[in-house]
């Protein structure tokens, strides 16, 4: 079993020291929980928040690779012993000198062992002003299982999923700022992406309002047959559950959906372009 605990928080705007203080606490009282998680995972945007403003700023709102909101990250992982899917963070990429909505991965010592970058912007939000999206759709190997990573408007892209899905993935973990009145999208798209790849998807959306609006909450933690095992609602809260892989397979081996593909059908009728 893999025990999960979700940071459903209300992110003050362009307030980072007053999130990194929310965050600690949030550490603190998810890892004094009876079950102990193996994984904390945080929302999109969750030192800065959200606002199609800031897509016109962004030099003025991005990190570096190794600024504020991360290091606060690495200490907390370090400090719990715990796996961090660290939201998401607008950065400034070495490699490129390009700004992404990159979610950082941490092991349980503190270092940054994956990253994936939102691949899906937002443009009616102006997300794809200044921000450059993703170019990898890998799967992170661990001891606790095999991951893919999604952002918020991605989860509308089942061409990702399905990806994640083929490379091995046993599960889909979500950082999100999704916002009200959607919730009836937000639980029907996760739990969509849940069933049609036979694995679990672990998804954790933040509360509150912003100058953009107010955001619904619910995240989520949802077995291969659609089963919600947990659901937070729209105040914060930290929303804790497990799961178990062991169950993959026997699910796939009920259902043989991935043995009665047809890609090269779906191919010649030019569907993967």
């Amino acid at each position: 079993m893999i025990n999960f605990a979700l940071l459903q928080t209300d992110i003050k705007y362009c307030d980072p020291e007053y999130n990194f203080e929310k965050i600690k606490k949030m550490f603190k009282e998810a890892m004094d929980n009876e079950k102990k998680p193996d994984i904390i995972v945080i929302p999109e945007d969750w030192s800065y928040g959200f606002s199609d403003k800031m897509y016109h700023d962004m030099d003025n709102f991005c990190e570096e690779e190794n600024g504020p909101s991360i290091s606060v990250l690495k200490k907390l992982a370090k400090e719990y012993n715990v796996w961090v899917v660290g939201g998401s963070i607008s950065t400034r990429h070495s490699r490129d000198n390009k700004i992404r909505n990159t979610t950082f991965i941490l092991n349980n010592k503190g270092e940054i062992v994956f990253d994936y970058s939102k691949m899906h912007l937002y443009s009616d939000m102006d997300e794809n002003f200044m921000i450059e999206p993703g170019d990898k759709a890998e799967i992170l190997e661990t001891e606790l299982g095999k991951f893919g990573f999604m952002i918020c408007y991605d989860i509308r892209f089942c061409e990702l999923s399905r990806i994640y899905a083929l490379k091995g993935a046993q599960a889909i973990i979500v950082t999100s700022n999704f916002p009200n009145p959607r919730v009836n999208h937000w639980k029907t798209l996760l739990t969509a992406r849940a069933i049609e790849n036979q694995l679990f998807v672990i998804a954790c959306n933040r509360v509150g309002e912003s100058p953009m609006g107010s955001y619904c909450g619910h995240s989520l933690i949802i077995d291969p047959w659609g089963n919600i095992i947990a659901e937070g609602g729209e105040r914060e809260e930290i929303i804790y559950g497990s799961i178990d892989l062991s169950i993959i397979d026997e699910i796939r081996n009920t259902i043989h959906m991935f043995r009665d593909r047809h890609p090269n059908f779906y191919e010649k009728e030019g569907l993967l372009k």
